[in-house]
């Protein structure tokens, strides 16, 4: 991919996110912590043995 290709990819999923924003109400999510990012890698770390 050159840099026009990835200009033109930038180009196209920032008009995507500011035409979805508030369809997804972007900024009400919940904050992401350090909590819930260690719960989640656990998680990850459980499939992969799994696998």
């Amino acid at each position: 991919m050159n840099g026009m290709e990835r200009a033109g990819l930038a180009d196209m999923l920032a008009n995507l996110i500011e035409k979805y924003a508030s369809e997804l109400d972007i900024e009400n999510l919940p904050d992401i912590t350090e909590e819930r990012c260690t719960e989640d890698e656990k998680i990850r770390k459980e499939k992969m043995k799994k696998s």
